[in-house]
């Protein structure tokens, strides 16, 4: 019988990334968490934590702490069948930054409505999300993969489109007119990070280039996308959902309007028989049949 009050240990701190927030957060000893987890070490015979900065979960660990987020989510259904309450303990999820800067929020706000389960959501790419599911790490995710991990299942959600877009003053002062492929792949441009295959892909399937990221920015974050282009500083790949407003009123141009890109979505969860999990899914498939 696994120790789970050992595994309660092994799962905040692996949630917390720290020893100490772990500790904080069950109302624990920092002592008292680190020797949980060592006594659950000694009764699996090996490591369960590499103890570095951030704190990563050795093979073993991952599967324990998949165990334990599906042993809760179970408890946590069955507790609501036989009294009718709902779940205490959050829903740990995996949504890429991009779905979070646009329709998400509207996924929180319907859920929030009528559930009082807490989502702690982890951002991710939409490519490493499903690796997140994988790990247990998370017990739902937002994926652009479409196959389903062992013991889960997942559904098409619809594709979000990108465009590349820039301000009047941008195609004045850095492409003088000329809105060509040729030309708008050497004025500056915005990538997420060294990771962003969304520029990749723009210029491998949409306009059959190689890919060049030598005249772009680096700039992480989903919402500073939009202010740098509304700057007239970058163009950028962006959702065509965020930017709705700013093209009809022509703040924002959409600089090759036949080429966009397509990124399917699928929403993937573990089947868990938890009524918490279908009531999310089902607000995320509510919203995404309006956003996408």
């Amino acid at each position: 019988m696994l120790d789970y009050k050992a595994l309660t240990s092994l799962h905040a701190v692996l949630k917390f990334q720290s020893f100490d927030k772990a500790a904080e957060y069950l109302h624990l000893t920092q002592s008292a968490v680190s020797q949980n987890i060592k006594r659950l070490e000694q009764e699996c015979g090996r490591p369960l934590l590499i103890r570095a900065r951030p704190v990563v979960a050795t093979p073993l660990g991952e599967q324990l702490l998949a165990h334990f987020n599906k042993v809760t989510m179970l408890e946590e259904g069955l507790q609501e069948a036989i009294q009718g309450q709902q779940a205490k303990q959050p829903i740990n999820i995996a949504v890429n930054n991009d779905v979070l800067a646009t329709w998400f929020p509207e996924v929180v706000s319907q859920f929030s409505a009528f559930d009082k389960t807490k989502l702690h959501i982890k951002a991710a790419d939409q490519a490493k999300t499903r690796a997140l599911l994988q790990t247990g790490e998370v017990v739902a995710c937002v994926s652009q993969i479409g196959t389903p991990v062992s013991g889960g299942d997942s559904i098409f959600l619809g594709n979000m489109y990108y465009e590349l877009v820039a301000t009047p003053s941008f195609i004045d002062t850095h492409l003088k007119g000329n809105l060509t492929a040729e030309a708008v792949l050497t004025s500056p441009s915005l990538i997420y990070d060294e990771h962003d295959e969304l520029w990749a892909r723009y210029q491998n399937e949409c306009l059959n280039v190689a890919t060049d990221m030598s005249h772009s920015h680096w700039y992480p974050s989903a919402h500073g996308f939009v202010e740098l282009v509304m700057g007239g500083t970058v163009c950028a790949l962006i959702p065509s959902i965020q930017i709705k407003q700013k093209i009809k009123s022509k703040k924002l141009i959409s600089l090759l309007p036949n080429k966009r890109l397509a990124l399917p979505l699928y929403w993937h969860w573990y089947k868990l028989n938890s009524p918490v999990l279908d009531r999310l899914t089902k607000v995320i498939l509510t919203v995404t049949r309006d956003a996408l």
